[in-house]
């Protein structure tokens, strides 16, 4: 059961998710980008998003000159208090933030594979577990849920609803369950009479709500993580226009 005011739970379910298929089948894979699912899902792997969102794990861990993004996942890493992380038989990372990348291949000894490289090493490891079927049946639901979030996207639900939809979605294994709650939410929106702006902010995984209560919007947008943002975090490789932190979150 998806309660959509409390989705944040649904990272929290994927913990345990991650522990037991550690145990059973050590197939658990980190990955800082929502591509490729179905692509790692038809090697008989589960992709889950390894970004860290809290503030509290801080105290545990103080590297300078860190984003908040950043820092929340390296100190998750390096205090093993993140289950996503320690399940995770390899790490999986795009182009979009270099300094991320090379931190985390000098906090782990596990791969760290950037996507560009990818294919190739799942050919090279892992060839004799691709089951072509699996990953067509996969690519056909990703392809719906991607065509259920256009079609919500059209819909005056609330953009920083909107993006935590997208973001907490993947922490939830079965695709059919993705679909089914998808389509039910789909009817309780009416359809937007003008286009979505778009928000452009650095790795905002955790700061939806924080952007939407700084945007104080009176129009329809869309958060997008972003090369070119409007909100990023001190520290952050990107410049921004306005600073975001995690600390923000403990008092909202």
């Amino acid at each position: 059961m998806i309660d959509i005011k409390n989705l944040e739970d649904l990272r929290r379910q994927a913990f345990v998710t991650a522990i037991y298929r550690k145990i059973e089948k050590d197939n658990i894979v980190g990955v800082s980008t929502d591509k490729y699912e179905s692509l790692l899902r038809g090697y008989g792997f589960l992709p889950f998003p390894i970004i860290g969102t809290d503030s509290y794990i801080f105290e545990y861990f103080k590297e300078v000159n860190l984003c908040d993004p950043l820092e929340s996942t390296l100190t998750y890493l390096k205090t093993d208090k993140c289950p996503l992380l320690f399940a995770s038989k390899f790490f999986i990372v795009d182009d979009y933030c270099k300094k991320f990348n090379d931190k985390l291949k000098k906090a782990t000894n596990k791969d760290v594979v950037e996507t560009c490289d990818l294919k190739a090493y799942l050919d090279i490891n892992y060839k004799d577990k691709f089951d072509k079927y699996i990953y067509e049946s996969t690519f056909l639901k990703i392809k719906k849920i991607n065509s259920l979030f256009d079609s919500l996207e059209q819909k005056d639900i609330k953009g920083s609803l909107l993006f935590k939809l997208k973001f907490y979605l993947s922490f939830v294994e079965n695709l059919d369950q993705r679909i089914s709650f998808l389509e039910e939410i789909l009817p309780n929106y009416k359809d937007l009479k003008e286009k979505r702006k778009l928000i452009r902010a650095t790795c905002p995984f955790a700061v939806s709500d924080l952007i939407e209560s700084k945007l104080k919007a009176d129009f329809p947008y869309k958060i997008e993580k972003s090369n070119k943002p409007l909100y990023t975090y001190k520290n952050c490789i990107y410049q921004g226009i306005e600073h975001i932190t995690y600390k923000e979150l403990e008092n909202g």
